[in-house]
C-alpha cells in the first residue's frame, strides 16, 4: 500500500506541466518583456523551497514563461523580491554562480536522465552545465546563448534566448522535461518549480513542457558525411579569432608570423569538403602548433560514441619513451608479447607512427614527452586517426630477452572484448592517489594528483609527521603520471621542503583591455569572463595586462608579490629525489620547476610533460564551432612561474638530472620498479 502511494506521489510530480506556444517572429533579449508574444502565454509559479526548509513555501514567489520559434527557446523568469535594493549582485566569471540567480533545466530528449542547465545571475552572468544521468554535472559545457537581467521595484527579471541547436534535439517529441530553480543569496534560500524527492535522480522529477512542436532536429554527422568547405572555413576562422581575442598565450612560444602562417596554411587546406573526423584532425594539428597542453578539442559526444563503437584496439598497452615502445600490459594469450619492443606496424616504422601522431597532440611549448605519454594512454584512437579503421594488424616485435625481429598478426578487438580479457588476466593496478612507505631507510611519497577532493593536505601533513617521527632524512617524491591539480596544494607540499620564504609565481597574464568591455554579440568566448578579467586587471610596466585584484579569485590565485612561508613543524631538510615523466604536468611541472630553481632535489626519469616557466590554465572557456559542433576548451589565465633568474631551456619542461635508460624503460612490475630502485640507490650512495 505504501509503495503504491509513493508511486502516486512521483506520478503527481511528473504531471506538473506548462503549455508553451510557437511564435512567428523573434524576441529581442533586453529584459523588458514588452513584446506582444509574451502576453500570449501565462505566468507559471507555485515554487517549493528546497533549502533550508525543504517543502516549505519560499519567502518570495518566482514565476516563468516559455515561448519558442524555429530557432530558439525563449524563457522569461520573474523573481519577486520586496527588497530589490538587497538583491545580491556579484560580478564574476562565467559558471561561478555567485549572488542571486535563476535557472532553467531542460530534458529535451525526455529520458528522465540527461538535461541541460542554463543559469543567469542577477548581475547578468551566465552559467551552464550538462547533466548526465542526474548526478554528473559538467560545467565545462559552454553553449552559445543570450540572457539579460533587469532589476525593478518588484524584484528582478531574467530574459533568455536558447538556440535549439544547443539542446541536441534528435527526436520529434512534443513533451520535454523542465525544472526552474532560484537562489536567494542573502537568505541562503533555494526553491524549485517541482519538488525533488531524490537528489540522486534529480532529472526524474522535472515537470513537463507541453506543446513543443515542429522544432528542427539537430544535425548529426555519420562517420562518412562530408562538410562543405565554406562551413569548415567559417568554423576555423571562428576558432582563430576566438583565440586572438581571448587566449593570452597565442604567442608564448612562437612569433606572430609563425602563428599567422600556421593559420593561413591550415585555412588553405580546407578547399574541399571533408568528414568531421578529418576536420578534427586538421584543427588538432593547428592547435598543436600553438604549444599548450591544456588546450583541448573534442568531438561531439554522439559522434565520439559512433567512432568508439567502430574502433578496434590492440590487446595490449605499451609505454612510449622517445620513439621507442615496449609492451607494458599484455591481455592476450600470446606470451611472446610480454615486454616486447615494437618495431613497426603494418610495415610502417614505429618512429614514423609516433611522429605522425605528435602532430595531432598538444603539449606545452616544444615538449615531446607529454605527447608520448598521451600516445601511450590512447594509442588506438590516435592510430585510427592516422591509419583508419582496421580489423587486424601485422606487427614486427623484438621479444623480451631476444635480439631477432619477429612478425606476428594481431586481430584488433572491441573495447568490451579487451575489458573481458583484462578481467581474465586479473591485471592489478594501484589506483590510490597517494602512498607512503619507507624502503631501505628512504621515505617514499607517491603523489599522483594535486586535487583538493582527494584529501591532499591531510595526507601531506600526516606523511611529514611520520617522516619526522622516524628521523628519515632521505625522501623520494614520485610524481610520475601526476597530471596536476590545485596550485595551493603544490605550494602546501613545497612549504615542507624549503627552509626559507619563497615566491611561486611572477604574474598572471590575461588577454583583455582593462579599459574596454566585450560585447556579448561579437564573440563565441564567454564575454562575462573577459569583462571580469578587465575589472580585476591592469597594465604592467611592460604593457602586459595582468591580474592585480586577487580577492575575487582568492581560492584560485595567490598574490605573486607575497613571500610564502615555509613550515616550521615537521619540515623536511634532508635529501630529495623526484621521479618524473611525461605525465608530470601542470601544477606538477610547476612545483618541479620551483624545486629545480632552489636546487632542492635531484630529478630522475624523463622530462616533465608541462612547461618549466608555467602554463595557461585556471579558468577555461569552451566554445562550440557552429557548423561542425567541435568543442574547443580554451585556458584563459597565463601563469608565469617565478623562475626568471634560473637558466632553463625555453619551451621545455623540467629536465632530469638522471635520464631514463633503456633498461629502465623495459617494463617491470610493482615489486621491480627500476626507476624507484635507482632513486633509492642514488640517495643511499650519498653521504
Amino acid at each position: 500500500m505504501l509503495f503504491c502511494l509513493f508511486n502516486q506521489v512521483i506520478v503527481a510530480q511528473r504531471e506538473k506541466s506548462y503549455q508553451t506556444q510557437e511564435i512567428s517572429s523573434p524576441i529581442e533579449i533586453d529584459g523588458n518583456l514588452d513584446e506582444e508574444a509574451w502576453y500570449d502565454v501565462k505566468w507559471e509559479g507555485g515554487f517549493i523551497q528546497t533549502e533550508p526548509d525543504n517543502g516549505d513555501l519560499p519567502t518570495f514567489d518566482t514565476q516563468f514563461k516559455i515561448l519558442f520559434d524555429s530557432k530558439n527557446l525563449y524563457v522569461a523568469i520573474r523573481a519577486f523580491d520586496q527588497q530589490p535594493d538587497s538583491i545580491s549582485i556579484v560580478n564574476s566569471a562565467r559558471d561561478f554562480f555567485d549572488g542571486d540567480y535563476v535557472e532553467i533545466n531542460i530534458d529535451s530528449d525526455f529520458d528522465r536522465k540527461d538535461a541541460f542547465s542554463f543559469t543567469i545571475t542577477a548581475a547578468g552572468i551566465r552559467g551552464d552545465e550538462h547533466i548526465k544521468t542526474s548526478e554528473n554535472w559538467f560545467n565545462d559545457w559552454n553553449p552559445s546563448w543570450t540572457a539579460k537581467t533587469r532589476i525593478d521595484r518588484k524584484g528582478w527579471i531574467a530574459e533568455l534566448r536558447i538556440p535549439l541547436s544547443e539542446l541536441e534535439i534528435y527526436s520529434k517529441k512534443k513533451r520535454w522535461g523542465i525544472q526552474v530553480n532560484r537562489k536567494l543569496e542573502r537568505l541562503n534560500e533555494e526553491s524549485s518549480w517541482t519538488k525533488v524527492l531524490d537528489e540522486d535522480n534529480w532529472v526524474e522529477y522535472f515537470g513537463v513542457l507541453e506543446g513543443v512542436e515542429n522544432v528542427p532536429i539537430s544535425k548529426r554527422f555519420s562517420l562518412t558525411d562530408k562538410i562543405k568547405p565554406e562551413s569548415l572555413k567559417r568554423d576555423f576562422t571562428n576558432l582563430h579569432n576566438s583565440l586572438k581575442s581571448s587566449y593570452p598565450s597565442l604567442y608564448r612560444y612562437h612569433s606572430v608570423d609563425y602563428i599567422d602562417k600556421n593559420y593561413s596554411q591550415a585555412l588553405k587546406a580546407l578547399e574541399n569538403e571533408m568528414s568531421l573526423i578529418d576536420f578534427y584532425k586538421a584543427t588538432s594539428s593547428y592547435i598543436s602548433k600553438i604549444g599548450d597542453g591544456h588546450m583541448k578539442i573534442e568531438l561531439p559526444a554522439y559522434f565520439k560514441d559512433l567512432y568508439d563503437e567502430k574502433l578496434r584496439k590492440l590487446p595490449f598497452k605499451f609505454k612510449v619513451t622517445g620513439e621507442i615502445a615496449f609492451i607494458s600490459e599484455n591481455y592476450s594469450q600470446n606470451d611472446l608479447l610480454n615486454g616486447a619492443r615494437i618495431i613497426s606496424i603494418n610495415g610502417k616504422s614505429f618512429q614514423r607512427i609516433v611522429h605522425e601522431m605528435t602532430d595531432l597532440i598538444s603539449s606545452d611549448g616544444y615538449n615531446l614527452t607529454g605527447k608520448y605519454y598521451r600516445i601511450s594512454d590512447d594509442f588506438d584512437f590516435y592510430y585510427s586517426l592516422i591509419s583508419g579503421f582496421s580489423e587486424n594488424v601485422s606487427i614486427d616485435i623484438i621479444p623480451k630477452g631476444q635480439q631477432e625481429v619477429q612478425q606476428i598478426n594481431i586481430p584488433l578487438l572491441a573495447d568490451r572484448e579487451i575489458q573481458k580479457m583484462k578481467s581474465h588476466k586479473k591485471t592489478v593496478r594501484n589506483n590510490k592517489s597517494f602512498g607512503y612507505q619507507v624502503k631501505n631507510k628512504v621515505g617514499i611519497l607517491t603523489i599522483s594528483t594535486f586535487n583538493h577532493a582527494e584529501g591532499f593536505q591531510e595526507f601531506v601533513d600526516e606523511s611529514f609527521k611520520k617522516l619526522a617521527a622516524s628521523n628519515i632524512d632521505k625522501l623520494i617524491l614520485d610524481f610520475r603520471g601526476n597530471g596536476g591539480g590545485e596550485e595551493t596544494n603544490a605550494i602546501h607540499l613545497y612549504s615542507y621542503l624549503t627552509s626559507k620564504p619563497f615566491k611561486y609565481y611572477d604574474r598572471y597574464e590575461v588577454n583583455v583591455d582593462p579599459n574596454k568591455k566585450v560585447n556579448q554579440e561579437t564573440t563565441l568566448v564567454s564575454y562575462e569572463t573577459l569583462n571580469f578579467f578587465a575589472d580585476i586587471s591592469s597594465m604592467d610596466k611592460m604593457g602586459r595586462p595582468i591580474i592585480v585584484d586577487f580577492q575575487p579569485l582568492d581560492d584560485l590565485l595567490i598574490n605573486p608579490e607575497i613571500w610564502l612561508e615555509p613550515k616550521t613543524e615537521n619540515r623536511f631538510d634532508g635529501q630529495i629525489v623526484v621521479l618524473i615523466d611525461g605525465g608530470s604536468f601542470s601544477a606538477t611541472s610547476e612545483i618541479c620547476a620551483i624545486m629545480a630553481r632552489d636546487r632542492r632535489a635531484i630529478f630522475v626519469g624523463t622530462e616533465t610533460g608541462g612547461g618549466f616557466d608555467g602554463n595557461t590554465s585556471g579558468i577555461y572557456d569552451q566554445i562550440t564551432l557552429p557548423n561542425s559542433r567541435l568543442k574547443v576548451k580554451i585556458p584563459l589565465i597565463k601563469y608565469v612561474s617565478s623562475t626568471k633568474n634560473f637558466k632553463f631551456m625555453f619551451g621545455r619542461g623540467v629536465l632530469p638530472d638522471y635520464a631514463l635508460t633503456k633498461d629502465q624503460t623495459i617494463p617491470g612490475n610493482n615489486e621491480n620498479d627500476r626507476l624507484l630502485n635507482f632513486g633509492i640507490e642514488l640517495l643511499n650512495s650519498k653521504k
